[in-house]
């Protein structure tokens, strides 16, 4: 019993590790996105979650050498994830444009109550009255968030809304995910994703934008470093967290971020902003607490 006592918290250890490595290196893909002022949403998507699959699909091959028949059995359990996380890219990276680094990823953290109001609604989940006090604090937090922008920067109102429907297109793909961890095959997730920014910039009406050498650097930097490593690690920190718990990790992102945006934007936040985020955060740390059925 100790024994398997043991090895259950090194496995929850672990994935509790994967989960804040992954929340760290989301961290620099607002910054990443900043750099790319002549890119939109769509056009950024689209070549970071392309390379980001590229990239996958390689590792993959030289680490397990999966078979043609072994990869295609998983196509059709990642092309929902796929759509999800397509939804969810597109969301946030209009929210980095359209507002502030530090907001956007603030409240596109705010998934664990999402997270939590689906396991509620479709698994019986109910939440604890921790969590729900948790609840409360981060509606809080994120009223003075929205109250500090509409005062200081109201045309950053749509940027905060987009954070916040990416947050929940995140929250359904990580209880998806959790569920079809073992059935999904990574690059078709990203490669669907992808296919959906190109839907969009195919009904917009607009050409592919053929990205510039600096501009490449970027992407190149962007595909990697928060996509293939970040949501790689911290897709697969699910096998040991819930959903709640591997999303309250990336709160990890808006510190990360917004130390960057002060350094190189020299975006410092409004203090009515701080006691916001502050309170949005200290909420979605008490959601993330165990949940009983």
């Amino acid at each position: 019993m100790d024994s398997w006592r043991f090895r259950l918290r090194g496995a929850k250890g672990a994935s509790l590790a994967k989960a804040l490595s992954g929340g760290a290196l989301f961290g620099t893909a607002s910054i990443f996105i900043r750099f790319l002022p002549m890119l939109d949403a769509a056009t950024i998507g689209f070549y970071r979650l392309m390379m980001a699959a590229a990239f996958l699909a390689v590792i993959s091959y030289v680490l397990s050498r999966p078979s043609i028949l072994e990869i295609m059995s998983h196509f059709k359990y990642s092309v929902p994830l796929g759509i999800l996380l397509g939804l969810h890219f597109i969301f946030f990276i209009s929210a980095v444009k359209n507002t502030t680094i530090m907001n956007a990823t603030t409240l596109v953290n705010t998934t664990p109550i999402f997270a939590m109001i689906i396991s509620l609604v479709f698994f019986g989940i109910r939440p604890t009255f921790v969590a729900l006090v948790g609840l409360s604090i981060s509606f809080a937090g994120t009223f003075l968030i929205a109250l500090s922008t509409a005062s200081l920067a109201p045309g950053n109102l749509i940027g905060d809304l987009e954070a916040l429907v990416a947050a929940f297109f995140w929250a359904l793909y990580l209880n998806l995910g959790k569920s079809l961890r073992k059935k999904v095959y990574l690059p078709f997730i990203y490669i669907v994703a992808a296919g959906v920014m190109f839907l969009v910039i195919c009904i917009s009406g607009n050409n592919l934008y053929i990205p510039g050498l600096s501009e490449l650097i970027v992407l190149v930097a962007l595909a990697l470093l928060p996509t293939a490593l970040g949501h790689t690690l911290h897709f697969y920190s699910l096998k040991g967290l819930t959903p709640s718990q591997a999303a309250t990790s990336a709160l990890l992102e808006p510190v990360v971020a917004s130390s960057l945006a002060a350094l190189l934007f020299s975006e410092v936040p409004h203090p009515i902003f701080i006691i916001g985020a502050i309170a949005t955060i200290v909420g979605i740390f008490l959601v993330s607490k165990e949940t009983v059925s």
